[in-house]
């Protein structure tokens, strides 16, 4: 998308009142995307791109057949909820609509399912609970495109659909009566979706993917990447022939012993960096350089200044940049995150958290300091990475120091510990201990009327398992039930960004947050210990 699409969107108050319930969906609405104004349905104004209507109020007979003219000759038309059963009335109405819903059924929980096949669905939840009313129909026009199904008492219902009318666009979404549907994140994906639609664009093409390192991590995102709607593995790249002849075995994909050669493939629009931390720079900004968008693995750099070189080179030829933070869908950091953000707790304000054991370090990329940039780039590059998160205001001063006792076989340092303060006087500290033969709680976060704290599970590498989540307060403690595990979240972001303009999860910048801080704290190491003072 190269400009905003124009909005004019109605939302009534009546029956329902979509005024109010719509101030989720309107605060969802990305300004870069779309330009939005609320204004009533006197007239359909000159200029406007697409129509977006949720109301109860009857339409009068001009307003039908402006509308019908709008579309016809090439504008959108949106209708939410009862809309459409309230306007059924009206021939120019269901000129468009080519079908005429009755009802509402009571009000329930359905299961919604998106239809796979259609471009606006994709990469939406398979099956979708939402608390509504169901318009029911024999079915839309022959010529409609189904966009999603419920079941309703062992039949299959529609209930939304787009069919061309005119030069123009007709979309139903016969949800939308309860105040909870309009923060639902499938729904708000789905309304910028039909917005786009209606305008007259589409999705853009699964893009090609090539892989810089087919190791153990390589093997991971491949295995993403062909399950990820939108995107499709187009070649891999290493240096071993051993490791090439398993790309190719595994999953029958083109092959490169040369970085320049998959470069050069005009199917490869994507780039995964996967070479050790210490040479990501020059991998990246080759890509970037070839037309390429780039992943880069975690951590995004070792310094900052190499950082800010990728940041550029992506900027100043309009690419995607982004990071592989995969760990921002752990259910367990979901559920604190959730908490955190909900007011529940009060203000955060105080935050330990801790990764380790007592345990040899493990391979060569992760133990090396002069490959993996020290033990604090490693689990630090998530921990950060959520510690940001939580904490959004700015970094006044790192603090960090490192222990050598006991693995003198490796570099890295045994044990590091990290003190950040932040500007409205926030602390948080990560602890990433080799030699802990007792284990802190992974997080322990303290808030201004609660805590939450994370505790490992009793496994042999309790890494591998979401922590068990505790709330506290002063009514009591509760126990929470964690997400599913969203195993492709990142790669289904990057294709919802790449097909529709839909936001990126893990931005650049925020990656160069993470290793400002990672940076700083390796040179207060480096000073015995010495406060740093920053801005990040």
């Amino acid at each position: 998308m190269t400009r905003a699409i124009s909005v004019h969107a109605t939302f009534g108050v009546g029956k329902h009142d979509y005024a109010r319930m719509a101030r989720p969906l309107l605060r969802s609405f990305d300004a870069s995307r779309f330009e939005v104004r609320v204004e009533d349905m006197a007239q359909i104004p000159d200029g406007r791109q697409i129509v977006l209507v949720a109301t109860d109020e009857p339409i009068t007979a001009e307003q039908a057949s402006q509308l019908r003219d709008f579309v016809s000759a090439g504008g959108g038309l949106v209708l939410l909820h009862g809309t459409l059963a309230a306007w059924s009335s009206s021939d120019a109405i269901r000129e468009l609509a080519g079908w005429v819903p009755s009802g509402p059924g009571p009000l329930t929980e359905l299961i919604v399912r998106p239809d796979p096949g259609h471009s606006v669905t994709q990469r939406i939840d398979a099956e979708w609970k939402v608390r509504d009313e169901l318009y029911l129909s024999e079915g839309p026009p022959l010529d409609a495109n189904v966009l999603l199904r419920a079941s309703w008492r062992y039949t299959e219902q529609v209930v939304a659909y787009e069919r061309a009318c005119g030069s123009g666009r007709f979309v139903y979404l016969g949800l939308g009566h309860e105040p909870s549907t309009y923060q639902d994140p499938n729904f708000q994906k789905l309304i910028g979706r039909l917005l786009i639609l209606a305008a007259g664009m589409q999705a853009a093409e699964a893009v090609g993917v090539g892989l810089l390192g087919y190791g153990a991590i390589g093997r991971e995102h491949a295995a993403s990447i062909t399950a990820t709607s939108g995107l499709r593995l187009a070649g891999v790249c290493d240096l071993s022939a051993e490791r090439r002849e398993a790309a190719a075995r595994d999953w029958s994909v083109r092959v490169h012993a040369h970085q320049a050669e998959m470069l050069r493939d005009p199917d490869v629009g994507l780039v995964v960096v996967g070479t050790p931390p210490s040479a990501h720079a020059d991998p990246v900004l080759a890509a970037l350089e070839a037309g390429k968008h780039v992943v880069c693995e975690k951590p995004f750099g070792l310094h900052v200044e190499e950082v800010d070189r990728m940041i550029d080179a992506a900027a100043a030829r309009g690419l995607v940049l982004t990071v592989f933070q995969s760990r921002r869908w752990d259910p367990d950091y979901l559920a604190m995150r959730e908490v955190a953000r909900s007011g529940r707790i009060g203000e955060p304000f105080y935050l330990e958290s801790f990764i380790g054991g007592h345990d040899h370090p493990c391979d060569f990329w992760h133990s090396h300091e002069p490959i993996s940039g020290g033990t604090i780039y490693d689990w630090g590059s998530h921990y950060f990475d959520w510690i940001l998160q939580l904490f959004g205001d700015t970094v006044r001063t790192v603090t960090a120091h490192a222990h050598k006792r006991v693995w003198h076989d490796v570099t890295n340092a045994d044990q590091v510990r990290v003190d950040l303060t932040f500007a409205g006087g926030a602390q948080a500290t990560f602890l990433q201990s080799d030699i802990a033969a007792a284990r802190k709680p992974k997080w322990y976060l303290l808030g201004t009327q609660g805590a939450v704290v994370g505790d490992w599970i009793n496994e042999p590498v309790p890494s591998d398992f979401p922590a068990r989540v505790m709330v506290f307060s002063a009514t009591g403690e509760e126990l929470l039930t964690l997400p599913r595990r969203d195993e492709h979240g990142f790669y289904r972001n990057l294709a919802d960004h790449l097909a529709w303009g839909e936001p990126l999860a893990v931005n650049a910048e925020d990656a160069r947050r993470t290793v400002a801080v990672m940076e700083a704290a390796t040179r207060s190491i480096a000073q015995g210990g010495a406060q740093i003072k920053v801005e990040i």
